[in-house]
């Protein structure tokens, strides 16, 4: 065996002592690093002066290790849960991977609820965010 061999095969047996093998790393075939939420946050603009019938807004940012596809759960606090709904992100300014979700509510009874987002599979979830309005 030559020297050079050697050294290689002797790096290669230090670097899988260390860190555990690909799994520990966390790495897909390839070489490639599995996408991952990082963070995320939500944002519910209630119908103006909290009166219903009115307009509201859900909107939901997600932050990925990489650009991708992640799925979000919406969960009304003690109750239903809606999705999935798909999030891509994207590469943006100062390095950010960032996507965003938005959906228009037609608020047309009272509610006085919270909700948040999930995503599934990870421990990555949003704060409770409230949504109020009076009819």
């Amino acid at each position: 065996m030559t020297s050079t061999l050697k050294a290689g095969l002797i790096a290669l047996l230090t670097l899988t002592a260390v860190t555990g093998g690909a799994s520990a790393l966390d790495l897909k075939a390839g070489g490639q690093v599995k996408l991952k939420a990082t963070s995320a946050q939500l944002g519910i603009i209630s119908p103006a002066g909290n009166v219903c019938p009115g307009p509201a807004k859900l909107t939901a940012w997600v932050r990925t290790n990489k650009p991708g596809t992640v799925p979000i759960l919406i969960v009304r606090k003690g109750g239903q849960v809606s999705g999935p709904y798909n999030v891509t992100t994207v590469k943006g300014a100062n390095g950010v991977i960032m996507g965003s979700y938005s959906k228009p509510m037609n608020i047309v009874t009272p509610i006085d609820a919270e909700y948040r987002i999930v995503i599934p599979g990870s421990t990555v979830a949003s704060n409770w965010v409230p949504l109020t309005a009076d009819c």
